[in-house]
């Protein structure tokens, strides 16, 4: 306020007297002293407005100061020449801040004012109208989602999580993302495949591993997008490959620290188990280590602590022949398995970045022991033409293996086009099992055919090594690439086993015709050594169109020694060589593989279409026999695929594949073995290739505000030339394979799904799923056609809110047919049903978590199968934090509570029904005690 022009205007217009004037001053010098005073008091607001998308400030913006609570316009300015804005003297309280500008989406955000204070809202982002369907910015006092093209992303703040909590528990949250019991994520109507942290992987990209040992408190922002392809990214060129993608952005007082967990439970008798997880980071570099032993399941260390804090060994990369790049992930005989288990694991993580993160190292080094033993039981049903043989078997089996295996990675960027990543791997596994095994069949009369009961024991020892060099360069024209990758593999495994038996067959009447006694020694030897080269090259031809080919060399060879030795009843010692038990192949293969392909790329819609060609050689030396064996093969390969995107959000897809399958060597000419003896194999050296003709057709759309999801696919594949199997079953049981080529094989699916919210934060999911698949063979001479049909109906609904229940379900049911060709009589009809839920309490206020878990399986009795199987398991824990600053637990669970688990799996396919039943582990009480320890900022409150 300017006191003296105001008090030069009175002193021109009154012209009064000196007494007056200095009267009049001295009030208005009192007034304006007051109002500054009452200035200091309230607070203001400033920022900058920018157009973030063309990196521009905005000059003469309309920023709108509203009332929160009756939207009354309170004050406005615009933005200086620099983009700039300040609104002073606002009085405490909340506001509507409003930016406007023309030819720009209004910009709108709830702030609270504090008297005193300065509000300084930093860069505040505004975009075009243009781009209005490909942005939209919702804040909530609850939740905040933005959507900017195929990227939705949440404010992980705005979604409160209980203390201690992993990722996990905070996407269940978010609206459009679910997690299953698995960890198996789902965002927008699709299975996420890949989770990233701060755009990189966090010791593994697995979706489970990052997300369950990750602290929801150290998420800044989660990301869901669909993420192209490597080649596509690095080549620019979209091959319509896409996976959903979620990214954790991570709060900076988050980035350097450490994080772990001791855990231990018990109950005092039969079951425990103990882990102790580390993970120490700070900026790129990552060191990890853990320790666990287990006896309560398989997986001791689980699969998402075994893969985040032991590293990604398991990953694998391949160049693909249309020029992509497909990773897969995949476990091994120590993460699963049947029966019960006792392990122990422990291992070692390093990784950094450095020198601007060209390059990158990574190295884990794992230790794995697993002893696992068991009783498993069997029944089948043999449909034959004109009758039915039942078969039954028992086995006890117990086995123990170990492993030491190290991985190390390196990737170098060497300059902006180009880049080098070697990997190296080995392992060394060694093994021993033991099986007591005892099986009968009986025909359709109950009469007694064959019987089987046998020992067998095994010392393996198995030594690994696979490196792999994968060079790519991208040359000043945008869309010229060439990728080279090459990969050697090495393999040296020998094993010493004992087999003992006594297998009797009997006749139509159930007298006893033939006893065979078997008392042999087997040892195998085998080196094998592969190496794969592939080069890929993309040459743009005009715009928008790109030409991509590829060649792919593979060569291997394998030299494969089998000895199986009689007892010498002289020395009673096994010495006497089996020749027809015995053999040494040296089996040698080169393949060729060229393919070309013409992709079309624009904004809403990619086309590709090409084809492969190629040979392989397959050359057999018998050096027992003296005999060699060369077989050549021809391959084509051809491919069409289009992907339309008319909006974000929606799109449909089409593909075509055709490719050949060659027969292996075991059915050209198979290697025999007498394990078992009531199923032999032969070869067939007439055997043609088979060709696979593969569509799909599918389409999603999603609203994520909404939480509202359409989608559909269907899929149809038609093999010509399949190759199948002949199986002739004498009047004993005894059942000798072939394989043949067989026509008529396809297989039709499709699945409709439909996904919506009730209320906020209760979504609902229905879907149905009927497939048919048609499988030709050959059963006793005579051609046989195998139908099954089923139909898949699912329903799922969740509620994960702020309130002190959340609540998931899933049920299927399923109906089943199975008929025969050489049995039209027989029609096998079944429903099963499948269902999970998970129920959880929170009484935040005692810091007290309750959870409820039910897997029900029920299937249907069928005539071969005369009991209902059903199966309900339900476990709970009840878990409780002890300690003011959240780190001390202890927990109380109970594992299949009604003692239900039977470990069944039933089965349907071609002449066969089949129903397995594993010994496994059923009810057991824990108690634990659990110690989780971080220093990675201040800690969150969780409440």
């Amino acid at each position: 306020m300017n006191i003296y022009g105001i008090y030069n205007k009175i002193h021109l217009k009154t012209n009064s007297t000196a007494f007056m004037t200095r009267l009049t001053l001295i009030l208005l010098c009192l007034i304006a002293g007051i109002s500054t005073s009452f200035a200091q008091q309230n607070g203001s607001v400033k920022g900058l407005v920018t157009d973030t998308l063309n990196k521009q400030n905005l000059t003469n913006a309309v920023v709108s100061v509203l009332r929160a609570k009756d939207s009354v316009l309170v004050k406005f300015t615009r933005t200086n020449t620099e983009g700039n804005f300040n609104l002073p003297n606002l009085s405490a309280g909340k506001y509507i801040v409003m930016v406007t500008y023309p030819s720009y989406a209004d910009y709108i955000d709830i702030i609270s004012v504090t008297e005193g204070s300065i509000t300084d809202l930093g860069k505040v982002p505004v975009i075009t109208k243009a781009t209005l369907l490909q942005e939209v910015i919702v804040k909530q006092t609850i939740g905040s989602i933005r959507m900017k093209g195929d990227t939705t992303e949440y404010k992980a703040d705005s979604f409160k999580v209980s203390a201690n909590a992993d990722v996990q528990e905070l996407l269940r949250k978010m609206p459009g993302i679910q997690v299953n019991s698995k960890g198996e994520i789902t965002a927008q109507g699709e299975r996420v495949q890949k989770v990233l942290v701060d755009g990189e992987e966090f010791f593994s990209d697995d979706p489970a591993v990052v997300t369950k040992n990750l602290r929801a408190d150290a998420v800044d922002k989660v990301q869901s997008f669909d993420k192209k392809s490597d080649q596509a990214v690095f080549t620019g060129i979209d091959d319509g490959q896409k996976i959903k993608t979620l990214n954790l952005t991570l709060k900076e007082d988050k980035k350097k620290g450490y994080f772990g967990k001791a855990e231990a439970g018990g109950d005092f008798d039969k079951y425990g188990y103990g882990k102790l997880l580390a993970n120490s980071f700070k900026g790129k570099r990552k060191i990890s280590g853990y320790l666990t032993t287990d006896n309560t399941k398989f997986e001791s260390l689980n699969w998402n602590e075994n893969q985040n804090y032991g590293g990604n060994s398991n990953m694998t990369t391949e160049m693909t022949d249309d020029g992509g790049i497909m990773m897969w992930s995949s476990g091994d005989e120590f993460s699963w398995g049947t029966g019960f288990p006792r392990s122990i694991t422990g291992g070692l993580h390093f990784s950094n970045k450095w020198n601007k993160d060209k390059h990158n190292s990574n190295n884990t080094y794992q230790f794995n022991q697993l002893d696992v033993s068991g009783i498993n039981s069997n029944k089948t049903q043999n449909i034959l033409p004109g009758a039915d043989l039942i078969s039954t078997s028992i086995q006890n089996q117990a086995s123990s293996r170990k492993r030491n295996k190290l991985t190390s990675t390196y990737e170098w960027q060497i300059d902006s086009s180009s880049s080098l990543k070697i990997t190296a791997r080995g392992s060394i596994v060694n093994s021993n099992s033991a099986s007591n095994y005892f099986g009968r069949t009986i025909n359709s009369d109950s009469i007694l055919l064959n019987q089987s009961n046998r020992l067998t024991s095994t010392v393996d020892e198995n030594k690994t090594m696979n490196s792999t060099i994968f060079y790519r360069k991208r040359f000043k024209k945008a869309g010229r690439t060439i990728s080279w990758n090459n990969e050697i593999n090495y393999n040296d495994r020998a094993d010493d086993g004992f087999l003992t038996a006594d297998n009797t067959f009997y006749d139509a009447f159930g007298n006893l015709v033939r006893r065979d006694l078997v008392d042999q020694q087997k040892t195998n030897k085998q080196i094998a050594t592969t190496i794969n080269s592939t080069i890929n090259y993309t040459e743009p031809l005009w715009k928008n169109t790109f030409l991509v080919l590829n060649y792919k060399l593979s060569v291997s060879r394998n030299d494969a020694e089998r000895n199986t030795f009689a007892k010498n009843a002289a020395n009673n010692k096994y010495e006497n060589l089996v020749d027809t038990l015995s053999n040494h192949f040296i089996f040698n293969t080169t393949g060729h593989n060229g393919s070309v392909n013409i992709r079309y790329n624009v904004k809403k819609f990619n086309f590709s279409i090409g084809t492969g060609l190629g040979t392989v050689n397959y050359r057999l030396n018998d050096l027992v026999k003296k005999t060699d064996r060369n077989v050549i093969f021809n391959n084509f390969i051809p491919a069409v695929t289009f992907n339309y995107t008319p909006k974000q959000q929606r799109r449909f897809n089409f593909s075509y594949n055709g490719s050949t399958r060659n027969p292996s060597l075991s059915q050209i000419q198979p290697i025999i073995d007498n394990i078992d003896p009531l199923n032999l194999t032969i070869g067939n050296p007439n055997l043609k290739q088979s060709f696979v003709h593969q569509f799909n057709l599918g389409g999603s759309d999603y609203k994520v505000l909404k939480s509202r999801r359409i989608s559909f696919n269907v899929n149809f594949s038609k093999t010509e030339n399949a190759i199948s199997n002949s199986s002739f079953v004498d009047n004993q049981g005894r059942r000798i394979n072939q394989a043949i080529n067989v026509a008529g094989n396809y297989s039709l699916s499709g699945r409709v799904g439909y996904g919506f919210e009730i209320i906020p934060s209760f979504n609902v999911g229905l879907d149905i799923g009927p497939r048919i698949n048609q499988f030709a063979n050959r059963v006793n001479g005579i051609d046989n056609i195998t139908k099954n049909r089923s139909t898949d109906f699912s329903i799922n609904m969740g509620y994960w809110g702020d309130k002190w229940i959340n609540f998931y379900a899933y049920g299927s049911a399923v109906r089943n047919n199975s008929t025969t060709s050489i049995r039209p009589d027989i029609s096998t009809k079944f429903w099963s049903y499948n269902a999970y839920a998970n129920l959880q309490f929170k009484l935040k206020k005692i810091k007290t978590y309750i959870d409820f878990d039910l897997n029900a399986n029920i299937y249907e009795k069928t005539a071969v199968f005369a009991d209902q199987r059903d199966v309900y398991i339900v476990n709970a824990s009840a878990r409780k934090v002890i300690s003011k600053n959240d780190q001390w637990e202890i927990k109380a669970s109970v594992n299949d509570l009604f003692n239900q688990n039977l470990g069944i799996n039933r089965n349907a396919s071609s002449n066969f029904i089949t129903e397995t039943t594993n010994q496994t582990i059923q009810r057991y009480f824990l108690f634990s005690l659990i110690w989780n320890f971080s220093k990675n900022g201040k800690p969150n409150e969780g409440f």
